[in-house]
């Protein structure tokens, strides 16, 4: 195959453009639903072109030989002949119809027929003329409910980072506690799955005054409208244009209410496909036994998933690519925890571009109760007001020392050491050896050709002194990363006794989980840090390990949940075995 052209999300997104268009032509489901699943598989998979090398992509969950040949003219194309032929009916617009509340695909359909409705614009020109009055099921509450839908849709169009959809959840939730009583309360959905962004923040909760906690989330302050109020479920609209849900439930069904409102879309269909092999049916509201009639109420997830006759499947793993077989036959791993961390091995201080003062940074390692950390400042390629040249390196590492003694914590004198192009790294060896733990990442010469990268990371592997791989490819908010043969350089950093980072910096979120779920395959040790370039950042590792838990990682895979002296003999076994 040549030059792939598209990559996982893009592909994963035009065949769910497939799926859409199909229903909306009046496809069978399964047919439909075939893309769907596909699409999933290919969001929550390892690199394309790596799957299609090895002739492993009708190994994914769902993909078979007519889908996979649609993938790869889609890989080779950035087409396909089969969105071409859809396309052709539906102009790309209706997309935006279809993204409103209110408007499912039979309604877009029936709009597109009669009356040309193709667009976002067309559609606010038909709601404010009276167009839709005269159709069916099209009342006066029905358009409201679309001109509430119209106004959400403008603002989901910039989806909302982890952490910062995390901030804003917490807030949400601290009001409604406030409120009138409730009994269990906390979001679901992608936020609780730790998806990279979200589209919106589902929030569940049980409460036996229903109607009055409806009220209350509605009233709140920082809601901008009120898209959808009921008796058990309400939408608001943030500014900014994060919508949040909220559903109200007796607290017999809070496992159901839970399990079903967490997702995925995928893992869900594929949980009742299950459970219907089983004869039930499960909703948010119980499981029904379709022969008895009886209804089975849970009161947690675990009990969801028992009745099933199934493994707990904790939220970061729902992604529907297989975990509902693993769960069958009770093969899930148990993932890492926050608790089980005892470091955090990459911080920066005002000695490089941090913003807190050294004692500071090791001063709120040491309230979070770690065994160790280290101060990693960047290399002094980075420039003087930047990076630290190695007579600072020394004056640092007494200094370190000092504060990690006087604040009862193991300081390590670590650094973050910009690998350069040729693959090289910006202190000279006798530089790195005085180093207690070394990162070694990538700041520059982003440009440079897969082959290129794929060498200076390999290049930096092999370097004894380079202990962990700094977020790995770079990503860095809308940029996705440069890219670079992964399996080579995991093979690399598995050889060497390299560790690859999970970084927790809320704009990278690197190593992304689908690369950490490849990579371990491959044997390598993982480590979850925050890259805190301020105190307050140190909270970052929370979202490191909610993607190491995303990739299905356990506490034995990550280097930061060693002892002090399992760290160092990890260092020092690289030392032995690759000077």
């Amino acid at each position: 195959m040549g030059q792939t052209l598209l990559g996982n999300d893009q592909v994963a997104k035009k065949l769910n453009q497939i799926r859409t268009l199909m229903e909306l032509a009046g496809e069978p489901f399964y047919k439909f639903m075939a893309y769907e699943r596909a699409a999933s598989a290919i969001e929550n998979a390892g690199p394309l072109k790596e799957l299609i090398a090895a002739d492993e992509l009708v190994k994914l969950p769902g993909i078979g030989k007519s889908i996979a040949a649609t993938i790869m003219e889609l890989c080779e194309r950035g087409q396909c002949g089969l969105l071409e032929e859809l396309s052709q009916r539906f102009p790309p617009t209706i997309f935006e119809v279809l993204g409103v509340s209110g408007i499912g695909i039979k309604t877009a359909g029936t709009l597109f027929e009669q009356f040309g409705i193709a667009s976002l614009a067309d559609l606010e020109h038909a709601v404010e003329s009276g167009m839709l009055a005269g159709l069916p099921r099209m009342g006066k509450k029905s358009v409201e409910n679309i001109k509430r839908g119209i106004l959400a849709y403008k603002g989901r169009q910039n989806r909302t980072p982890l952490g910062a959809a995390l901030r804003i959840a917490r807030d949400v939730l601290a009001y409604l506690k406030d409120g009138p009583p409730t009994d269990r309360l906390t979001y679901a959905g992608s936020l609780r799955r730790a998806e990279v962004t979200v589209g919106d923040i589902d929030i569940v909760c049980t409460s036996d005054q229903a109607a009055a906690v409806i009220d209350y989330f509605v009233r709140w302050k920082r809601a901008q409208a009120v898209l959808a109020e009921g008796p058990t479920k309400a939408s608001i609209w943030l500014e900014g244009g994060l919508q949040i849900d909220l559903r109200v439930l007796p607290d017999a069904v809070y496992g159901n209410l839970l399990q079903h409102f967490t997702g995925s879309r995928e893992h869900n269909i594929q949980l009742r496909e299950y459970a219907v092999r089983k004869g039930l049916r499960v909703s948010e509201n119980g499981i029904l036994e379709l022969e008895t009639g009886r209804s089975i109420t849970c009161r947690t997830e675990e009990e969801v998933y028992a009745a099933i006759d199934m493994q707990y499947i904790p939220p970061e793993l729902r992604s529907g690519i297989g975990e509902i077989d693993v769960a069958r036959a009770r093969s899930l791993p148990a993932l890492i925890e926050r608790d089980d961390i005892r470091g955090d091995f990459h911080m920066h201080s005002t000695w490089s571009d941090g913003r807190d003062t050294l004692e500071t940074m090791i001063a709120s390692a040491a309230a979070l109760g770690y065994e160790y950390h280290s101060i990693s400042e960047h290399s002094w390629g980075r420039g003087p007001k930047y990076g630290m040249n190695p007579e600072q390196v020394r004056a640092q590492r007494a200094k370190v020392h000092e504060y990690g003694e006087k604040l009862s914590i193991r300081t390590l004198c670590s650094s973050e050491v910009d690998i350069l192009p040729d693959g090289s790294m910006d202190y000279s060896d006798s530089v790195l050896a005085e180093f207690d733990i070394v990162i070694g990442s990538i700041h520059s010469a982003l440009n440079q050709t897969r082959d290129e990268l794929t060498k200076r990371l390999i290049r930096a592997c092999e370097n004894p002194y380079v202990n962990i791989i700094g977020h790995p490819t770079g990503r860095y908010d809308t940029f996705n990363g440069y890219e670079f043969d992964y399996d080579a350089v995991f093979a690399a950093a598995a050889r060497t006794g390299t560790a690859l980072e999970i970084d927790g910096q809320e704009g990278r979120l690197d190593l992304p989980a689908p690369l950490a779920r490849r990579a371990k395959e491959f044997g390598v040790t993982f480590t979850t840090d925050s890259d805190a370039h301020a105190a307050a950042q140190l909270a970052n590792l929370d979202l490191a390990v909610s993607q190491a838990r995303r990739a299905g990682l356990t506490k034995e895979q990550v280097l930061n949940t060693r002892t002090f002296d399992e760290v160092k003999m990890f260092v020092e076994r690289k030392r032995r075995r690759t000077a």
